[in-house]
Order: structure tokens, then sequence, then C-alpha cells
């Protein structure tokens, strides 16, 4: 532990620097920091921000919003965070590394938090993101039937895109549920970190958190194949490496869930032909051509009536001419595939903003924004 170099400095300008040396957290120090979290759930924030001078800031509907009801944070209080929510192995790693991700669960509270410690300005800062305890079903996310028709697939690769924030696990961990309660399977996730906890129903489930339970992704899908699995979950595909055995997983008979950040489906495919290198290309495009399944990206837009935000989706099945597209590697012909197929379930997502946000927030949401400016009537669905 690098205690003579990592410091955080005091709080009073004149203040000598100081090592970092974690002390037992005062009871009053508890409530503050166990307060915020509360209020931040109470008000049905999705994120927390800590920065030494400022208040907490909460993100709710997607909006960033000081909570004025505490005061500035301090070093003393980001130390007290420190002390308080992590162990001694966590610590040690957050000081040598000088950032750290990890998931945590507090007693009496019903949401868990996922949280980023980061130096900035030569102070600590966090970033929490909420999630309830219970993962959330279908229903309650009001996710559309091809969504949970995904859930019966018996094998293949279908991909969750999306931008960071905009809901990718929240969907991944109902699809979890779904399968979790009508199937009798084996489910393995690979988390970094673990945001919702599973509780085994009708399948079983074995939950790894990346840097607990496994060194990587890419370790832990090395070795799963011979975890008997029937279904894997791979929140984050972030490399080649772990790109190529979530393919391999698929290609042997499993049904594999990843998450991807991309803005649609069809670059979703684009972004992982191009981590390759480009004598390896030829055989990624007829292998994903052969196990990819679905693609389904998703965006977090504000309702029009300004009462909360709702998860609008792009979704993708891969057909035999998609599958050819892939193979002759004119991807971008995709899009046409998916307009002309809409009886199928497939929407673009510029079709799936009409008529449900404001025709601002879907131009800035649409990643096809010429379409909403060449026809402004076009955001209307018939009787909207």
């Amino acid at each position: 532990m690098a205690d003579d170099l990592i410091y955080i400095l005091g709080d009073q300008a004149d203040e000598p620097k100081k090592p970092f040396s974690p002390q037992p957290v005062p009871a009053k120090d508890q409530d503050d920091v166990l307060g915020i979290l509360k209020s931040a759930v109470t008000r049905r924030a999705s994120d927390i921000h800590f920065q030494v001078g400022r208040p907490p800031i909460f993100r709710i509907d997607g909006v960033l919003s000081p909570f004025t009801q505490a005061k500035p944070v301090t070093n003393t209080f980001m130390a007290h965070c420190v002390d308080l929510l992590l162990t001694a192995d966590q610590k040690k790693s957050l000081f040598e590394n000088l950032q750290l991700d990890c998931s945590i669960a507090l007693p009496n509270f019903t949401h868990r938090f996922r949280v980023n410690f980061f130096f900035q300005l030569n102070s600590l800062s966090a970033a929490f993101r909420i999630n309830p305890t219970t993962p959330p079903t279908m229903e309650q996310l009001g996710l559309p039937s091809f969504i949970q028709a995904l859930a019966s697939l018996p094998n293949g690769l279908v991909l969750i895109a999306g931008s960071t924030g905009s809901g990718k696990s929240t969907t991944l961990a109902a699809i979890v549920d779904h399968i979790n309660k009508t199937k009798n399977t084996h489910i393995v996730t690979l988390s970094d970190p673990i945001e919702y906890i599973h509780k085994g129903k009708q399948s079983v489930l074995s939950q790894r958190e990346i840097g607990i339970d496994a060194s990587s992704f890419a370790n832990a899908l090395r070795v799963v194949l011979r975890e008997d699995p029937n279904v894997i979950v791979v929140e984050e595909i972030r490399d080649l490496e772990t790109i190529a055995m979530a393919l391999t997983a698929a290609e042997t008979g499993n049904l594999v869930f990843a998450t991807l950040h991309t803005n649609d489906a069809v670059q979703a495919i684009t972004r992982i032909i191009d981590v390759f290198p480009p004598q390896q290309q030829s055989q990624i495009k007829t292998q994903l051509a052969m196990t990819l399944q679905a693609v389904v990206s998703q965006q977090l837009v504000r309702k029009k009536d300004g009462t909360g935000r709702m998860a609008i989706f792009e979704t993708m099945l891969v057909t035999t001419p998609i599958r050819n597209l892939i193979r002759d590697n004119q991807v971008v012909q995709i899009y046409n595939v998916i307009a002309t197929n809409r009886a199928q379930g497939m929407v673009l997502m510029k079709d799936a903003l009409s008529g449900l946000i404001t025709p601002e927030e879907a131009e800035a949401c649409s990643h096809d924004t010429e379409f909403f400016r060449s026809n402004p009537h076009n955001w209307r669905r018939p009787g909207a």
C-alpha cells in the first residue's frame, strides 16, 4: 500500500498534506454518509456524485441536481466513505491503483450500489450507481415482447447495445430473471462488478465477479465451458480475447448474452469485426454470421409529460439476409433490412422514438438527425 505516495489533502488550504490512514468512522459521520445514500434512494436518483468542495450531486431522470440539504463534500467525508464502505483489500487496491470499481450492499437498504472511486484534482471522488436489490421483471420495465422471446432462444449470441447509463445492465438483469423463473438451466453471469443478486428459482445461478471470483472476463470465459453452463451472461465485452471467447461459447451450443457500448444495432456488428486485425476479419464475419441471433440497442429518454424517463429499443433479429450481409461485408445494408421487417419485430431507433417524446428530444437522441429535420411531422405516429 503506497501510503507514502497517496494521500488525501487536508480540508483547510494551509493544512499540510497527510498520508491516508484508515481510522474507525465515528457514528455521526456514518450517519452523514448513510443519510445521503438513503436520501438518494428516496428521491429515486439513479446516480450520486461526490466531489470535494461541492454538495453531493444526484442524477434524477437524467438531470444532475445538487443535494443542498447536505454540506459540501470534504476530504474527511471521502475518507469516511472509504473506511465505512470498503474492505481492507479494496482500500489497498484503491490507493495502489488510484481507482476502484466495486459493488456494495448495506444493511437495511433496499438497494445496492455500484461504486467507482477515483482521484481527480488531487482529491478522492466517487460515482455511485443505485440498483434495487431485487432484479426487475420484464413487465416492470415494459420490455417489448421481442426481448422476452430472446430468453427462449436455444443458443447463439445476443447483444444488448447502448451508451453508458442507458440501462443495459438492467435489461440484462430482467432477461436473466425471466430465464431463472421459466427454464431449468444453469446460468453463469460474469460481472464487473455484480449489480443485481439473483436467487435460484427454476434455474441454477453462478454469479462471478471480476476481480473477486475471476481475474478477468477473458480468464473467466476461458474456463466457463467446464462449468456445465446453458446460458452465459457477459456484462461487457471489451476486447478481442473476450469477444473471441464469447463467440466460441455461442458456437458450442450455449446461449450467450453480452453488452456492448455502441449507438445502434449495426454499429455493434461493426465494432466486433473491427476489433480484430484485418487478416482475421474474414473468419470473424463468418463466425459472427453463424452465431449472432439478435441485437437490441437502447436509450433512456425523457417522456413528453415530464414524469420521468423511459427506455426506447432498436431491435434486430438476425435473419438469413442479415447473415449474408455480414459475410459479404455489406453491414451498412442491414439498416434497410431492419426498416422493411417490422412484422418480425425489427425496429430502427428513429422509428422507435417517433411519437413517444418531443420532436426536439427525438432529434437529440436519434443518430439519424436528418430524418427529423427534413420530416418534422414524422415523429408523430397516427393518432398521437
